[in-house]
């Protein structure tokens, strides 16, 4: 059924329950890295390139662990060309996240560990200018991982491990001190990639930057929602195009392709029986028309009451993984939270906050 995943994200396997998935930019960085860099050993290649990110699949699984013995659930784990999201569905406290946040760098460590016996590396002077083995390159990459992830940026390790102590030292706002720690890092991290002509370096920094603002504006939109609750940004029933129980999937689909709504509620009388989505429509039309859509309707929707504070709902949509939660009055369905709509609002109101009151109005409406 219909997620917060990426089509572009193949799932390749799963280990301790954990979805694996591999986007395919990383598939077509993989064979570019191999056959476009012009080595000898394209099959030698491939192998230590699959190792890197093999410990790169061992550092998220690391965090991931982790957090399962803080009882707290990972969705998947997603390679990119640029390294490896774990999807951890909640927000762990400062304690959890020092822990989870450190857990990542370490694997890297242990396992540059259990390279070192095994290695002759040559003198620091000389090693631009010596080949280096497979294990060789492996501990060296090993090492680099763990002290490039505990970089203190968000949302790197080191940025939530920073985050973590700001929080445990009673700091006010601990992400947002940590988020601009974050940008002044970047700033740095930008200029010193100027003076010495490194542009992946700048690269790196402009990525980072990015994720410190997202970890802001996540920080302020969390903020913002304590003060509203699920009823003030639902879409209500009254205004949702839904759909009976009995409807076919041909009937749903000529609905879905003039109305453009990307979620229909399947109501069976006045009782929700679940949420049809209009990219499951799409996907099914073609092959199963003349079955009911309760055939394809998403039933595990997590619910809210009206009154819940907005904060707990974004709670819910964030450890469930889900783009929609349904919202409730004393048990009985009263409309829809959706994600986008959460965002936008939120957005909207970090925006009202930031203009001036009309009291202290700056400019003024010529005649």
């Amino acid at each position: 059924m219909n997620q917060n995943r990426s089509g572009w994200a193949l799932e390749v396997g799963s280990v301790a329950g954990i979805a694996i998935r591999v986007h395919v930019t990383f598939l077509v960085l993989f064979a570019w890295l191999i056959f476009a860099s012009g080595v000898l050993d394209p099959v030698r290649e491939a192998l230590f390139i699959g190792a890197v990110f093999g410990c790169v699949l061992a550092h998220e699984l690391g965090h991931c662990l982790v957090a399962k013995r803080f009882g707290i659930k990972t969705r998947d784990i997603t390679l990119y060309p640029f390294g490896g999201i774990a999807a951890i569905l909640a927000q762990p406290t400062a304690r959890a996240e020092l822990a989870i946040a450190i857990a990542g760098p370490l694997v890297n460590v242990v396992i540059a560990a259990a390279l070192y016996p095994f290695i002759e590396l040559p003198h620091a002077d000389a090693i631009k200018d010596v080949a280096l083995g497979f294990r060789e390159r492996l501990f060296l990459t090993n090492i680099g991982l763990a002290l490039f992830n505990l970089l203190p940026a968000l949302p790197m390790d080191g940025g939530r491990v920073l985050r973590a102590i700001l929080a445990l030292i009673n700091v006010s706002q601990p992400t947002m001190v940590a988020a601009r720690i974050s940008k002044f890092i970047c700033l740095i991290l930008a200029i010193v990639a100027f003076q010495i002509a490194q542009p992946l370096l700048f690269v790196v920094a402009f990525i980072i930057f990015v994720g410190a603002v997202q970890e802001h504006v996540r920080a302020e939109g969390r903020t913002i929602a304590v003060a509203f609750t699920a009823a003030d940004v639902m879409v209500p029933q009254a205004r949702l195009e839904s759909l009976p129980h009995g409807t076919t999937i041909s009937k749903a689909l000529r609905i879905a392709l003039t109305s453009l709504e990307p979620l229909y509620p399947i109501m069976n009388g006045d009782e929700l029986v679940g949420i049809l989505f209009r990219d499951d429509i799409l996907d099914h039309a073609a092959t199963k028309p003349d079955e009911y859509v309760s055939a394809i309707v998403t039933r595990s929707i997590p619910s809210v009451e009206a009154v819940a504070p907005l904060s707990d709902a974004i709670a819910a949509l964030e450890e469930t993984g889900s783009s929609v939660i349904v919202v409730t009055r004393e048990g009985v369905f009263a409309g829809l939270l959706v994600n986008d709509r959460v965002s936008d609002f939120l957005l909207l109101q970090g925006i009202r906050n930031t203009l001036p009151k009309d009291d202290d109005a700056q400019w003024s409406t010529p005649l």
